[in-house]
């Protein structure tokens, strides 16, 4: 495995946040809530911030016999053309609407769309396949709502960034259908992917490669899989995996972003290869300067908030395409 020494390339504040995240036990060896704060935290301490050009709004959907909270993030200086539904990352174990606000507010702000961003059930109280139920009916909500929303002029896609990032891929790719019942009510126009969690097999040369010293190791992920999957659900979250799809070519217009010094990086590469050999049309940004969850340092790096604002860009030029 690779230590946080030799990854020369890597932008020395996310270096920084690594070596900090790595003290001690590090994240993986913390207990359930100190991590779920850790990663709070992080954000409050790094993250992009609020915006000023950019109005919030929160509130509570039912989603079967429960209700989840929503966040409608929506530019003020201008008339959004798309709608993101968004689900955060931290491997279907931590993350909320707090952890990706500064990240969402940004993307409001700087790309010019509404985001709505989910806060779907987690583990290891609400494992596999509870978090994609959530989606499933956070996404069928909202486009039934979608007059109500004020949004139904504009695309509705989904996205999301590593757990989130599979979710996303998951409703878009529709292999959930293998794990839950019910159908989308429209498909989505787009998917967006940040550095997403798309092969439940956990088998990339990657995962080994990148395994240490980052602010997502191979420990935490095992910790993330074993909350999220039993032993009896591996190989039907394998065989949910947006990678295991048979046939991708109805899949919408798909951005991704992948980051070289990640675990998730292969798994990631290896779905653009597949959407291009299906002839989706694939927008693939690839950053070989940052890590996992680099969303959550802006505040903390000139050469992270520049990375953040081609993503941006991206999606911006996507929207008026």
């Amino acid at each position: 495995m690779s230590s946080i020494s030799s990854q020369t390339k890597l932008i020395t504040g996310q270096r920084i946040l690594c070596s900090l995240a790595n003290i001690g036990p590090g994240m993986a060896g913390l207990s359930l809530g100190h991590i779920r704060r850790a990663y709070e935290i992080n954000e409050r301490l790094f993250g992009s911030g609020s915006r000023a050009d950019v109005s919030v709004e929160d509130s509570s959907i039912p989603v079967g016999e429960h209700q989840i909270g929503i966040r409608l993030y929506r530019p003020t200086a201008l008339e959004a053309k798309l709608t993101m539904v968004f689900f955060h990352g931290g491997g279907y174990m931590i993350g909320s609407l707090n952890s990706h606000h500064g990240f969402c507010s940004l993307l409001a702000g700087k790309a010019g769309i509404n985001v709505i961003a989910v806060d779907y059930r987690c583990a290891p109280e609400s494992p596999f396949p509870g978090p994609i139920e959530d989606g499933l009916g956070a996404w069928n909500w909202i486009v039934k709502h979608s007059a109500e929303l004020g949004i139904d002029n504009t695309r509705i896609g989904v996205g999301g960034d590593s757990a989130g990032g599979n979710l996303a891929a998951i409703l878009a790719m529709q292999t959930f259908r293998q794990a839950i019942s019910g159908e989308l009510s429209a498909l989505p126009a787009f998917q967006f992917l940040l550095y997403p969690w798309v092969d439940m097999s956990a088998t990339s040369d990657s995962i080994k490669l990148f395994g240490k010293g980052l602010l997502l190791t191979e420990e935490l992920m095992k910790v993330f899989r074993s909350a999220y999957l039993s032993e009896e659900d591996i190989e039907l979250a394998i065989a949910s995996s947006p990678m295991a799809c048979v046939d991708a070519s109805g899949t919408p217009d798909t951005l991704i972003v992948t980051v070289e010094y990640d675990v998730l990086r292969d798994e990631g590469l290896a779905l653009v290869e597949k959407l291009k050999q299906a002839q989706v049309n694939v927008t693939h940004m690839h950053l070989p300067d940052c890590t996992h969850q680099f969303i959550s340092a802006g505040k903390f790096s000139g050469k992270t908030r520049a990375r953040l604002n081609e993503i941006c860009d991206m999606l911006a030029t996507y929207g008026n395409s």
